[in-house]
């Protein structure tokens, strides 16, 4: 889980977010209101380039082939209504409901596992500028609580990654795909400084708008030379 930084919402999702908080003031805000919304296309290509084309839990790419994608209330509105149109609640996420229907239960991951089952008191939203340093990626696809974390720490990271299934059996074999490769690609070019610079750049920067898969593990992976390639041609990406 990388930090996403929320700007200015769509206009329509923001006059739709005054609309509905004066229903719920008075009492006529229908429970359907976000399903009739019909401007989230808008909205999800504001996420989309907040999110450099990453699903904001599981940092696997966003496209509307394989998985697809849907738009994700990060505080489920079921809890808060006030924050159905809220942009500053709002991330895109791996799997559309479409594909959904098609995948065994054990293999969903994000907002469709988690669904209303949700403390905010535990769960480490990727609002929070630190939200990254809470998770270590092993080498076999399984993400982890980090080293070092104190045990209040850990407990939020392990009750994060159960809540959205973040090691779910489809998700580990795609990290451990992505990172055996990345790691066999690092070993080969150790002895060539160069080389492994211009690769971390190309792993860990922006390619026009979007990021590489599971970038977080991969700057793991890249460890210093990484920090120093993202401070010098990707701070935005910090």
């Amino acid at each position: 889980m990388r930090f996403v930084s929320k700007g200015d919402g769509d206009y329509r999702l923001n006059k739709r977010h005054a609309s509905h908080l004066a229903e719920l003031k008075n009492g006529t805000a229908s429970p359907k209101a976000w399903d009739s919304f019909a401007h989230k296309e808008k909205s999800r290509r504001v996420c989309l380039n907040e999110q450099y084309w990453l699903c904001a839990f599981s940092e696997t790419v966003l496209t509307d082939d394989d998985l697809g994608m849907h738009l994700d209330h990060v505080e489920p509105r079921s809890l808060n209504p006030q924050r159905t149109f809220d942009h500053a609640n709002l991330v895109l996420c791996a799997i559309s409901s479409e594909k959904l229907k098609d995948l065994p239960k054990e293999h969903v991951f994000g907002g469709h596992y988690r669904k209303d089952s949700f403390s905010k008191n535990k769960f480490i939203s990727p609002f929070n500028k630190h939200c990254r340093g809470y998770f270590h990626y092993a080498s076999d696809g399984y993400i982890e609580p980090a080293f070092g974390l104190l045990d209040a720490e850990r407990e939020k990271a392990r009750y994060t990654i159960d809540c959205l299934n973040l090691n779910s059996p489809l998700l580990v074999v795609m990290r451990r795909n992505w990172l055996q490769e990345l790691e066999e690609s690092i070993d080969l070019l150790l002895g060539a400084p160069k080389a492994l610079e211009q690769f971390a750049d190309m792993e860990l920067c922006l390619s026009g708008s979007k990021l590489r898969p599971f970038h977080s593990a991969a700057r793991e992976r890249f460890g210093p030379l990484g920090e120093r390639i993202i401070r010098a041609h990707c701070h935005e990406c910090a």
